[in-house]
């Protein structure tokens, strides 16, 4: 069966809604399409999110602060739903200061160069004339939900509060599917998808990664049975008289299966995962089979990332396709320049 291939229009666009178009589709496909993307970009987004704060003076989320007109927790609810961005692989520790009379505001946070808030003005909290208010502020990236019950990070003081943090940029997604005309078939389908997001990710770079996730498990259940080429074995014919059998495929189980996750999967800084998908690098085994210098050529994709990426290759035993990291580089080019 040979499927029309669909085109994809981006019909509104802000910072936080966008409106998708995809059509024309089989018959069915759109239910299936919409209903696989809408899964996903609420589920599997990559984010990040306030998960832990330590207030001054406070060591409980019922205590009280005085000159501040919220409890603390309505204060942590506050900090749970500022949109926040953040480009580091590891934990971020803010630190907040503030005196009163004041409205307190995410712009109120000391400045990081791997943290941005995208909503300066989002309130965290009221004081009153002469009242203080201190706190470290906890910023980490990852999907889903943060449940306050998980383990508890070493990192943390022992008078930090918990924060069951919410990662993911999109907050309400919903399609539809309406008939479509190609000439004189009326019995396609068009999807329109309709995303909702805090400002943090554009909804069409949502529904790309959103797709890009879905396409990387695709991709790992075709390459680990084969896809059109999957073979059924049979009983091998007898060799003739010094004949050896040729190994059809020296590749295991378990390295088809390592290069067949999604890159989701190294655990890489947004920036990074983000730069990969948008290159068209979607597994591991997309990712090793480039080279140093392709992977550069990737918009937003400098050493930095690079370095990250192939930090988390070596610990799968894996290499970029030259096999030559930067360090490698430097130091064949200093014993050249040295002979």
């Amino acid at each position: 069966m040979e499927h029309i291939r669909p085109e994809i229009r981006v019909e509104e666009s802000t910072p936080q809604y966008g409106k998708i178009v995809v059509e024309p589709l089989e018959r069915g496909y759109g239910v299936t399409l919409g209903n696989a993307l809408r899964r996903v970009l609420l589920s599997s987004i990559r984010g990040a999110s306030v998960t832990a704060v330590r207030i001054e003076g406070v060591v409980h989320e019922f205590s009280t602060i005085e000159g501040v007109r919220e409890d603390v927790i309505e204060l942590i609810l506050n900090l749970k739903h500022v949109p926040v961005k953040s480009y580091a692989s590891e934990v971020k520790v803010l630190r907040l200061e503030a005196v009163g009379p004041k409205v307190v505001t995410a712009a109120d946070i000391q400045p990081d160069s791997q943290v941005e808030f995208v909503d300066p003005d989002a309130v965290i909290c009221h004081l009153a004339d002469g009242a203080r208010v201190e706190m470290d502020i906890y910023v980490e990236n990852g999907t889903g939900y943060a449940s306050p019950s998980r383990p508890r990070p070493s990192y943390l003081p022992v008078d930090a509060l918990m924060v069951d943090g919410i990662f993911s940029p999109v907050k309400k997604v919903k399609y539809e599917v309406q008939d479509a005309r190609v000439g004189q078939r009326t019995d396609y389908e068009r999807l329109i998808l309709d995303i909702w997001t805090n400002g943090v990710a554009k909804p069409e770079e949502a529904v790309a990664e959103a797709a890009g996730i879905l396409e990387g498990y695709f991709s790992r259940i075709k390459t680990f049975l084969g896809g059109a080429d999957l073979v059924i074995p049979q009983e091998p014919e007898e060799p003739e008289e010094g004949e050896e059998l040729e190994e059809k495929d020296s590749m295991s189980e378990e390295e088809k299966m390592l290069l067949a996750k999604p890159i989701k999967e190294l655990e890489l800084s947004i920036r990074s995962e983000n730069c990969l998908l948008r290159g068209g690098v979607h597994t591991v085994g997309d990712l090793i089979s480039k080279g140093r210098n392709e992977l550069l050529k990737i918009r937003n994709l400098g050493k930095i990332s690079l370095r990250e990426i192939e930090e988390k290759l070596k610990k799968y035993g894996l290499e970029l396709q030259d096999g030559a990291s930067e360090e490698k580089s430097e130091a064949t080019s200093a014993e050249a320049k040295e002979d």
